[in-house]
């Protein structure tokens, strides 16, 4: 009866100590996915901190970008509501010549120019909201501050859409988010086209 009893003891520690290794491996996918949403994170925000070229006269050496672009032209990839809603809000934008809430600034700096020599990410925290959700929160220092490297936190919502990970809001650092603004933007161009 003794080594009936050890025999259970032993397996319920064996069991005990199987489940936290089993935890383990169930979480390792998020790593995964966690990596691939870094590396969009760091594609947005590379051509922030590149060096340009020396300025011309005319200012030319300044890198242009749509807006829902980096500066270098990536375009991160964005769910399909997300990617409708900002391609009606581009068509409205290139009839206009009006400055609605989001053409206004670049939505990644989140700021109308920035240094790229001084440049910089200063934190970044990525976290699983659920089955499929990462929200990951940038604080990006687009340089050249009197006051020394300072950011805004910009909130990425990250969804898992047909086995990739996209863009499917942001919030910027008054709390606004980018449908609501798109939403927003679109209805104020609709009504001055009528």
């Amino acid at each position: 009866m003794v080594r009936a009893g050890k025999a259970r003891v032993i397996a319920a520690l064996s069991l005990c100590c199987a489940l936290p290794s089993q935890g383990a491996a169930a979480k390792q996918p998020a790593h995964q996915d966690e990596a691939v949403v870094r590396q969009i994170v760091s594609n947005i925000y590379a051509s922030y901190m590149q060096p340009i070229s020396e300025a011309a006269d005319d200012g030319s050496y300044a890198p242009e970008n749509e807006a829902g672009a980096s500066t270098g032209g990536y375009e991160p990839p964005y769910t399909q509501t997300l990617d409708a809603l900002i391609g009606r809000w581009g068509k409205l934008m290139q009839q206009s010549e009006e400055l609605y809430g989001l053409n206004g600034f670049d939505w990644y700096c989140q700021c109308q120019d920035n240094d790229n020599a001084t440049a910089k990410l200063l934190s970044q925290r990525y976290k699983l909201r659920s089955k499929g959700r990462i929200e990951a929160t940038i604080v990006f220092s687009p340089g050249r501050g009197p006051d020394g490297d300072q950011g805004a936190p910009l909130r990425f919502h990250f969804r898992n859409e047909g086995g990739a990970w996209k863009v499917d809001d942001l919030t910027f650092e008054d709390g606004s988010t980018l449908r609501k603004s798109l939403v927003t933007d679109i209805a104020d161009a609709s009504k001055v086209r009528r």
